[in-house]
């Protein structure tokens, strides 16, 4: 078989064909909460390349994103709603699978009250604002908004066979161009499943042969799909879509690139009122630990039934077991849980560090865990009502602590707060090692609540709210909210069933481990550790002290306007009185330049009035030295310095309309605004280096490691040649116990135990320590943050003053070195630039950054001769 589309693209990207700038038709017209992410960034540019370039594209596009549950799929819907726009389409039909999602979408879609609405409050598109509205029918819908009919597919089937006055029907899919974007989309392959007779084949009046009878109305219709959970391992769904899977991003890379929370599978052999009432503390212990570090979390919890029957009397026994908790029965609790790592921390935490009372925690459980605080869901119609309600779990009003439930939420719930499902039930329907296809659907439930809750780390404010941030610190105790626990019984088969299914559905890592980096007792003893100090920069915003024309920007102030000027013109805007239509001429056109202060202050006011980022509160935050708007307009530095070139015809040239005059102004402002977007930095780092104790920085540390070639194995385990030769335990210069990193660490490793003997003939005493989050440095330009690998300290000998030098030192594998040169010439401006109190205490402290160190090649080469020169003084 040729190679798939999705497979065609991964080859292009990786020579980077595919990059470029998204459109600001799309970046800024979504919702100022929503920041693209990488991968979603990435989708967008393989459909900008598919649309615009790519040779084997119909005219009537069918493509599918396979995008992992949790990932934003709602909002590349939205951002291809946009560009779909700029491009002449106006009519949407939105459908999925299911009636009670509809409502949901319809909030996110269309109410910008809404906290997950995914448009800009206004919406301007070619400098005209563009309405969102939900329709009945494409007939006689406004031609200047984007329109969506929205329905679930069982909805649009009906419609289509039973036709019915004032509802969408087939013909309004002959008359308009249409695009088809179906979330869910795997419940589309019904069909594609099975074998069909020949008549069934014809009629095919299924929900799969209706929409593919709708996309055939209209040449320029466009059908895009949407799952997580396409069954690529059938033969005849893997053929159908060879052709149209645009971007496979996979759940497994999903939770690799830590977008999703960690889960743990927590097994007890308890009765079911047990476990639910230890999933409460649980979550309890959450919402106060985010409390304590100053975040709003309210922790929810799914109780998961066999039945509907099961479903009420576990809610019933649930309310019965919190209106009669007791002190008593959660000392009971406790002490039961001497051997549960993860509870007994959150009684300790709870009871001990809070000070809480067995009796007081009971009363605090019973008002945040009330009656009207837990909601059965079972009911369709009751669902479909409150689809609004469970799709803000996370809003500050909605008080909903726990959902009993049986199935009625394994697709369209976007829930970032869910962090315990309790499995009340202890049947399995794994047979001869292989998942069921219930075991698989509560993987793909575990799935969904692993969305990440996102939040700003307070001891890391720079990083991203939406990805984990402690894998490599496991015991702080804002880990609990990256991890999602599933309770169930104490039943091995049913745990080695769930475990398979997760590991298909890349959710479960099995090459992940856990381990404890512990700092050796000798060298904690010392006083180094004891009384010395690591330097480190900061970040700041960047004040943009030297930003005083768009040239700070490389805007070079000369433009040229990609209309050609065709000399028929019909005017009717703001700046004329009536219309003027200028008939053409048969004169070759020519090219002419203007300055754009000439187009008058009407004009460019106007202009700039029209766009948010022309506004002075805006400029001044680019421009801190401009002292007016009437500056911006006038001064050679900004807009009175720009010239644009326009080809047209001559008579047109000397003749400009003022709507063309806008439309040039209009034209010149975008691209003014993109280049100082493009190379505004928000923020730089200090040159202001400041100390810190080191044993503050460096402690004992807990990782979650993924084995993936050298990185995760001890420095035992490990497969680098030579390592076996020394004993790192034995080493007193290595601060830690043990190495679990890359090939290239312990390579360079096993390069500074070539160079103890050297070493210590210059240096009283010598130390490596591996940077686990301890030390985060700051680029100068950028501010962007950067963790070395290892520090080195090195402490002279024969100085009246202790004279300490500070190395900061990158391992780096060939393939890392494109993306991640920046940090190599930071560190090499380190020495040069980097400002600190040279003599502090009594101490005489030197700061440096060395090449990237690499075993082979140049890099080793050139991380050498500086590592003579800067260490070993040659």
């Amino acid at each position: 078989m040729t190679q798939s589309l999705s497979q065609e693209f991964d080859a292009l990207a990786k020579y980077g064909a595919l990059k470029v700038d998204l459109p600001d038709e799309i970046t800024a017209n979504l919702s100022p909460k929503i920041e693209l992410r990488p991968y979603q960034r990435t989708a967008l540019e393989r459909w900008l390349f598919y649309i615009d370039k790519y040779d084997g594209r119909p005219k009537a596009p069918h493509l599918l994103f396979h995008m992992a549950t949790g990932s934003g799929k709602t909002v590349l819907m939205a951002a291809l709603i946009l560009d779909l726009y700029r491009r002449g389409y106006r009519n949407f039909l939105f459908f999925v699978n299911s009636g009670q999602i509809i409502e949901k979408t319809k909030e996110n879609f269309l109410n910008p009250a809404s906290a997950k609405h995914l448009f800009a409050p206004m919406v301007r598109i070619d400098d005209k604002s563009v309405d969102i509205r939900a329709v009945d029918t494409f007939d006689a819908v406004n031609k200047e908004a984007i329109n969506i009919h929205f329905t679930s597919m069982q909805g649009l089937h009906k419609r289509m066979t039973e036709p019915k006055e004032n509802s969408v029907t087939i013909e309004d899919f002959r008359d308009y161009k249409v695009v088809m974007i179906s979330d869910e989309a795997h419940h589309l392959n019904a069909e594609t499943k099975k074998t069909l007779s020949v008549v069934e084949a014809e009629e095919k009046a299924s929900w799969e042969g209706t929409v593919a009878e709708i996309f055939r109305q209209h040449p320029e219709n466009m059908l895009l799909e949407f799952t997580a959970t396409v069954d690529l391992s059938h033969e005849a769904i893997r053929a159908k879509y060879h052709d149209k899977i645009l971007y496979d991003y996979s759940l497994r890379q999903f939770r690799e690139d830590g977008y999703s929370k960690d889960i743990e599978l927590r097994q007890a052999d308890l009765p079911p009122e047990a476990r639910m009432m230890q999933a409460m503390v649980l979550s309890q212990y959450r919402r106060k630990v985010a409390e304590a570090h100053g975040l709003h979390c309210k922790p929810v919890i799914l109780m998961k039934s066999k039945t509907i029957k099961e479903s009420a009397d576990n809610e019933a026994a649930f309310g019965a077991m919190v209106a009669g908790l007791s002190g008593d029965a959660l000392d009971a609790l406790r002490a039961a849980s001497g051997g549960d790592e993860t509870l007994s921390r959150a009684f300790a935490y709870i009871m001990d560090e809070r000070g809480l009372s067995g009796p007081d925690f009971a009363r605090e459980l019973q008002g945040d865990f009330g009656r009207e605080k837990v909601v059965n869901v079972n009911n369709p119609t009751d669902l479909e009502r409150r689809q609004i309600q469970l799709n803000a779990l996370e809003e500050r009003d909605n008080e909903i602590r726990v959902i009993f439930a049986v199935d009625k939420l394994n697709e369209g719930w976007d829930v970032l707060n869910l962090f315990d499902i309790v499995r009340l039930y202890d049947t399995r329907d794994g047979k001869a090692n292989k998942v069921g296809k219930t075991t698989m659907a509560e993987a793909q439930l575990i799935g969904r609540g692993a969305r990440y809750f996102p939040f700003m780390a307070p001891d890391q404010p720079e990083a991203a709210r939406e990805k984990r941030k402690y894998d490599n610190a496991m015991d702080n105790p804002l880990r609990i909210l990256e991890e999602l626990h599933y309770h169930c019984s104490h039943n091995p088969k049913y745990i080695q069933d769930i475990r398979n299914a997760l590991r298909e559905t890349g959710m479960l890592d099995e090459t992940a481990r856990t381990v404890r980096l512990r700092l050796k007792d000798g060298f904690k003893q010392t006083s180094l550790y004891a009384g010395e100090y690591v330097w480190m920069n900061d970040r700041k915003k960047n004040p943009r002290d030297g930003v005083a024309g768009l040239d700070a920007y490389k805007i070079e102030g000369r433009f040229t306007y990609p209309s050609l000027m065709t000399g028929r013109v019909t005017e009717a805007s703001a700046f004329g009185g009536g219309q003027l239509t200028l008939k053409p001429s048969s004169k070759e056109p020519v090219s002419r330049d203007f300055k754009l202060a000439d187009f008058g202050r009407a004009i460019l006011s106007f202009a700039m009035d029209a766009n948010d980022f022309f506004h002075f509160t805006s400029l001044r935050t680019y421009f801190p030295q401009l002292a007016s708007a009437s500056q911006f307009v006038t001064s050679d530095a900004y807009l009175g310095g720009v010239t644009v070139s326009v080809r047209g015809l001559p008579d047109d040239l000397a003749h400009l309309a003022a709507r063309q005059k806008l439309d040039i102004t209009q034209y010149v402002l975008h691209e003014i605004e993109s280049g100082v977007k493009r190379e505004s930095v928000e923020y730089i780092g200090t040159k202001d280096f400041k100390p810190y104790p080191i044993k503050d920085r460096f402690t004992d540390k807990v990782l979650k490691l993924r084995i993936e070639g050298e990185t995760g194995l001890s420095w035992a385990e490990s497969n680098v040649p030579g390592l076996d030769q020394i004993d790192l335990s034995g080493k007193d210069w290595h601060a830690y116990e043990d190495s679990y990193g890359t090939d290239q660490e312990k390579h360079f490793i096993k390069y500074m135990h070539d160079q103890e003997a050297r070493l210590r003939d210059i240096y009283d005493d010598f130390y490596l320590l591996r940077n686990e989050k301890a030390v985060k440095l700051y680029d100068f330009d950028t501010g962007r943050a950067f963790e070395p690998d290892f520090v080195l300290f090195l402490r002279k000998k024969g100085q009246e003053e202790s004279t300490i030098l500070q190395l900061f030192i990158e391992p780096k594998g060939d393939q890392l070195r494109p993306k991640d040169d920046w940090k190599q010439d930071f560190l090499a401006q380190v020495k040069v630039q980097a400002r600190l109190e040279t003599v502090f205490r009594g101490r005489d402290y030197t700061i440096l950054g060395l090449p990237f160190f690499n075993e082979t090649g140049q890099a080793n080469i050139d991380f050498k001769a500086a590592f003579e020169i800067e260490a070993l003084g040659a």
